[in-house]
């Protein structure tokens, strides 16, 4: 048998050879991850703090005889009744304007009452720590001691509680009290 080709056939066998090779040609894609780790890590600020203990002055005898102390401010009961006085301030159940003392370095002194009647004054610590001194009035109908307790030097002021009972007429008194260098 004899096989005749033609032109037409040499075509078309060209023609499924590229068709052919265009279907089923195999291009491969790669896909490439690209893979970035990261790394979280916490921060950690350090503050560092210092303690710094502000200690109150301590109370010595060159720093009571230094000048005269007058009151500032006191809060307190005295035989049941509130005691407020604020230099300069209002709604005060008392004046003390005129009021201050004066301690000496021998331990003697003078009290100058609210009315401006000075009474002379002996005085002393009773501890260590001088966070506690008694000083006793004289020159009144009756001789009484007053205690300061918890006495304390800040800001330029003496901090203190007082206590006593009035050797006139028994009324016992307690207060705390701000007392300021004497300025007139």
């Amino acid at each position: 048998m004899k096989i005749l080709v033609s032109g037409s056939t040499i075509l078309l066998l060209l023609f499924i050879t590229t068709l052919e090779n265009g279907l089923s040609s195999c291009t491969k894609d790669k896909t490439i991850y690209d893979t970035v780790t990261v790394v979280h890590k916490d921060t950690v600020t350090v503050i560092q703090t210092d303690t710094l203990i502000i200690k109150d002055t301590a109370i010595t005898t060159e720093l009571l005889s230094a000048h005269p102390w007058q009151m500032q401010e006191i809060r307190g009961v005295a035989g049941g009744s509130i005691v407020y006085y604020l230099r300069g301030g209002s709604g005060n159940t008392q004046n003390l304007d005129l009021e201050y003392i004066t301690f000496n370095a021998d331990k003697t002194g003078l009290y100058v009452d609210g009315n401006g009647f000075p009474r002379s004054i002996t005085w002393d610590f009773t501890d260590s720590t001088n966070t506690k001194l008694i000083w006793t009035i004289y020159n009144t109908p009756a001789t009484f001691s007053i205690t300061w307790d918890n006495i304390r030097f800040k800001n330029n002021s003496l901090y203190l509680d007082e206590y006593h009972t009035d050797g006139n007429n028994g009324t016992e008194y307690h207060n705390q009290e701000i007392r300021v260098p004497k300025t007139n």
